[in-house]
């Protein structure tokens, strides 16, 4: 029997015989932790758990941490931050983005005591927060509990979200509260529901605050109210709800209001006494020099290879996209206004802060969440036009083995982190510092006492791990003798080394008089005047 029927019938044998279960809500979200349990043990979080600050970006690591241990120790108010590193006045006053994590944790340290890896575990539950959060948000609009935990897994392949995602940089916790924001910003828009809207509102001005670039939510949310006030439709309903456009776009602009006032406050409080610590403002594209942004360019394109994604992931995330792209009208419009408007924002940032791209991996860590959003403007495609593909056995091994791959590459990545020359200098010289703290009382070296430390060009990385407040080799303060006396007269009593590479400097041979002490490659050396 050759016929139409037999051939359906043929059609319908297939795909029982290779339909996955398609999971629900519940379903997908054990399936996700699941996944997310297996990703966080490749990446072996539970001993980057209780890892001092080292590995990639240790100097901004140790500025969060500089700043919760003086919230614990001195009891500050929030705005009021101070870190171990002095500045040009000797007082160590600084500030960037609003001290959420650094104040409640050393809140909370004030019970516990220095407990760094309670800061990792905060960020890392904020992190598996924003996950579930992008996991709902996927299967409010796919209804597939299956591809919704793979489009939040997927995003945990990124080496550069694994890293950060435990760490103690601020940039984490935004990416997870923007995510956070996706699924109630999605229902308020779609439901018109202004209690979800103002959710997502708060939501993303708290990601804002944290990181000014993760205000792009917040951006994009307004936008899409405001096309639908202005069209008097609503593309998902089919009716305008004008009072909930116009409360949400109130409430984003008072959440706006509040981001720019709080960047104002740290941009005036750090005037004049911070000495260059935090980039309160852009390094656009045009401001850079030919020569030097060629340097950024390929620093930049060194982390799309290595940091952002596996790089034959970005084909995935392509052929995900064709169906899209091939049959536009499957997916909602008020999505492809979303993808496309933060499509145009990260470029846009990367533009406004191009200058900071080629060290600092972690200042697009907040865009990643274009990549979840390019993933379900494909799927959403492919689950109306091929559902029963999507569903089928040989798909779902292909998703799973697209994970594989893509968590294997990130834990290599998070082992040149922590294992090669991203974490070389913490190794070699700065680990003793964080065990010497009785010998350096019994070299007279008092919690009190105001210090220099060379090699160290980063502002707090030996400053925090020796608990000292002074002065590192910033802006080659080594080569400087006069400098050098300067901080004397502000305070400094010591000076402390953590390389013998510097002991030859002429310009340090007047300080290294009246040695005091030495542990393992540390020496310690008195510069107040002889008795």
């Amino acid at each position: 029997m050759t016929g139409p029927a037999h051939l359906g019938g043929a059609r319908r044998r297939w795909t029982g015989r290779w339909a996955g279960a398609r999971l629900g809500r519940t379903g997908g979200l054990l399936l996700l932790l699941a996944l997310l349990a297996v990703q966080g043990w490749v990446y072996r979080y539970p001993e980057v758990l209780f890892k001092r600050p080292q590995g990639y970006h240790a100097w901004r690591q140790s500025d969060c941490l500089s700043m919760t241990w003086h919230y614990m120790e001195q009891d500050l108010p929030p705005w009021e931050g101070r870190m171990h590193f002095l500045g040009t006045d000797g007082t160590g006053r600084a500030l960037s983005e609003l001290p959420l994590l650094p104040y409640g944790i050393g809140r909370l340290w004030r019970l516990t005591g220095p407990q760094e890896w309670l800061y990792r575990a905060v960020v890392l539950l904020l992190s598996l927060g924003g996950m579930i959060a992008l996991y709902r948000t996927a299967h409010l609009l796919l209804k597939d509990g299956v591809l919704s935990a793979w489009v939040a897994a997927f995003l945990f392949t990124s080496p550069m979200v694994a890293y950060y995602a435990n760490n103690f940089l601020p940039n984490a916790a935004a990416l997870a509260l923007a995510l956070m924001g996706t699924y109630p910003a999605a229902a308020g828009l779609v439901r018109g529901d202004r209690r979800k809207t103002l959710l997502a509102i708060a939501l993303f001005t708290a990601a804002g605050l944290l990181k000014a670039t993760a205000a792009l939510g917040l951006l994009v949310l307004l936008a899409l109210h405001g096309l639908q006030l202005i069209t008097r439709r609503n593309t998902a309903t089919g009716s305008a709800d004008r009072r909930a456009h116009g409360v949400a776009l109130l409430g984003g602009g008072f959440g706006l209001a509040l981001i720019a006032a709080w960047y104002g406050y740290a941009r005036a409080y750090n005037a004049g006494q911070a000495q260059g610590i935090f980039l309160i403002g852009v390094l656009p594209w045009w401001s850079v020099p030919p020569d030097e942004a060629r340097a950024v360019w390929q620093g930049f394109l060194d982390h799309v290879r290595r940091d952002y994604l596996r790089p034959d992931l970005y084909l995935v995330l392509l052929a995900v996209l064709v169906p899209a792209l091939l049959a536009p009208r499957r997916v909602p419009r008020l999505l492809w206004a979303a993808v496309v408007l933060l499509a145009c924002g990260t470029v846009a940032i990367g533009v406004l802060f191009f200058g900071a791209l080629r060290d600092h991996d972690y200042y697009t860590l907040d865009q990643a969440i274009l990549f979840p959003a390019l993933l379900l403007t494909g799927l959403a495609a492919l689950v109306k036009g091929h559902p029963q593909l999507c569903r089928s056995w040989p798909f779902q091994v292909i998703l799973l083995a697209v994970l594989v791959h893509g968590t294997d590459f990130a834990r290599r990545r998070m082992a040149d982190r922590y294992g090669t020359w991203m974490n070389h200098e913490y190794l070699a010289q700065h680990e003793p510092l964080g065990r010497m703290q009785h010998e350096l009382l019994r070299m007279g070296v008092d919690r009190d006492a105001r210090v220099l430390c060379f090699p160290d060009i980063s502002f707090n990385r030996s400053l925090y791990l020796l608990q000292r407040s002074g002065w590192t080799d910033f802006g080659a303060l080594s080569d400087d003798p006069e400098a050098i006396r300067a901080k004397q007269r502000l305070g400094a009593s010591f000076l402390i080394t953590t390389s013998d590479s510097v002991l030859g400097k002429s310009t340090l041979r007047p300080f290294l008089n009246r040695p005091v002490g030495r542990f393992e490659n540390v020496r310690v050396f008195d510069l107040r005047p002889a008795p």
